[in-house]
């Protein structure tokens, strides 16, 4: 009886480890996929989910494939994938956008994380600013995270002279993307 109960805690546990790898978040993986992992591979391990692709960018950028993974049961949108190459099921993957919250780091950080998770648990790198958003590296992730912009002082939201860094970011700023990046 013992035995049985040994083995079935082992189980237990190894079931455990495999679920959470589901909905990791480290540098170069996410989930399932890592920067070896093709859109073909990819294809199969989440092939129990909806997988929709679109192509992108054919205004202003170079044309790009994404794939949206979408979970059947839920129906939420998982990620969004970008392939390094257009078209070729080969290719490797390029950058994965988190849509879903069930993703997170190893130190428990993700996509319904504040800004104040994300200083306290990884490396923050440097701080970019769009028309609209506010872009802060995260160097151990390989990864991006964006805020809207209108977060820090409004004597810093436009003005050229003031440089953005992660002192101006209050924070409980909510992240609006999370993007981990596999093959620039």
């Amino acid at each position: 009886m013992k035995y049985f109960s040994s083995i079935a805690l082992m189980l237990l546990i190894f079931s455990c480890q495999t679920e959470n790898n589901d909905f990791i978040i480290k540098n170069k993986q996410v989930g399932k996929l890592t920067d070896t992992t093709t859109i073909a591979q990819m294809k199969q391990l989440y092939r129990n989910d909806s997988i929709v692709k679109k192509t992108e960018g054919q205004t202003a950028f170079e044309p790009y494939d994404e794939y949206r993974i979408i979970d059947k049961r839920t129906k939420e949108v998982l990620m969004v994938v970008v392939p390094k190459k257009m078209n070729d099921e080969q290719s490797v993957i390029k950058e994965v956008d988190i849509k879903s919250p069930k993703f997170k780091t190893e130190k428990g950080v993700g996509l319904d994380s504040d800004f104040k998770s994300f200083k306290q648990h990884h490396k923050i790198g440097r701080v970019d600013e769009t028309f609209k958003y506010i872009v802060v590296f995260i160097d151990d992730l390989n990864a991006t995270i964006d805020m809207a912009k209108d977060v820090i002082p409004l004597n810093a939201q436009n003005n050229t002279t003031i440089k953005i860094d992660e002192t101006l970011i209050p924070d409980n700023t909510k992240i609006k993307d999370f993007i981990v990046f596999f093959n620039e």
